[in-house]
């Protein structure tokens, strides 16, 4: 037993615990978060805005399972469970930095790539017939009525504005949305990646203090086995 090697080692293993719970319940935090992300995506505008919850759900997940590995490791004193454990939370902070900057510095880029994107599917739809194009113009009409808005860009991408762009309800009006649907769903996402950066800062620092105890834990149980 750890008791009997030093009440450090006991320390170590309360703190590697400790971290790993709150990894853990960060990791179920972010998952949930996401899952409400893309049910609330999905009503709104269908599979246009679900690769970020999607990312956000997927990552949570596995910081979820890591925070559990870890707390296993630490509980049952595994030394190779723990170093395993360090090795992937150091890969994915590594991974976390990286993606950290590249939202940071392509952010605004987003506008620029859905609004083509969205306009690309203007364009096909009024190409297709039947229920392939009735469908596809319902998704892109659901958008536009929840968030307010008329195209990618602006009303300009359609050759006939919808109905779902005017605040009067009718095809064609000459005062249709200004804003366009890449815009609106940047605005709408701000404050949600917001609240979600918070989160992954918090967990990356809880992920270090993780590693830390866990190396040190590792070290610890290295000299006992030696013993």
């Amino acid at each position: 037993d750890l008791m009997g090697l030093s009440c450090g080692g006991s320390c170590l293993k309360c703190l590697v615990m400790f971290f790993n719970s709150i990894v853990f319940i960060g990791g179920g935090i972010c998952t949930g978060f996401g899952i409400y992300l893309l049910v609330k995506a999905n009503q709104s505008a269908g599979a246009v805005a679900l690769t970020l919850p999607g990312f956000i759900t997927g990552f949570g997940s596995l910081i979820f399972v890591l925070g559990f590995l870890g707390c296993f490791g630490a509980c049952y004193e595994n030394r190779c469970m723990l170093l395993t454990f360090a090795g992937v939370i150091s890969v994915l902070i590594v991974s976390e930095f990286i993606c950290g900057i590249l939202i940071f510095v392509y952010r605004h880029k987003f506008v620029e790539y859905a609004a083509e994107g969205l306009r690309h599917q203007i364009e096909y739809s009024e190409t297709l017939t039947g229920s392939e194009g009735t469908d596809l113009k319902k998704a892109l009409d659901k958008i536009q009525e929840e968030l307010d808005c008329c195209g990618g860009n602006g009303p300009s991408d359609w050759t006939v504005v919808p109905a779902s762009c005017c605040s009067n309800g009718k095809k064609g009006c000459k005062t249709p949305h200004t804003t366009g649907c890449a815009q609106a769903m940047y605005e709408k996402m701000k404050g949600e990646a917001l609240a979600c950066g918070i989160i992954l800062v918090i967990i990356c620092l809880l992920q270090i203090g993780a590693i830390i105890c866990a190396c040190c834990l590792a070290n610890k149980l290295k000299g006992y086995e030696k013993v």
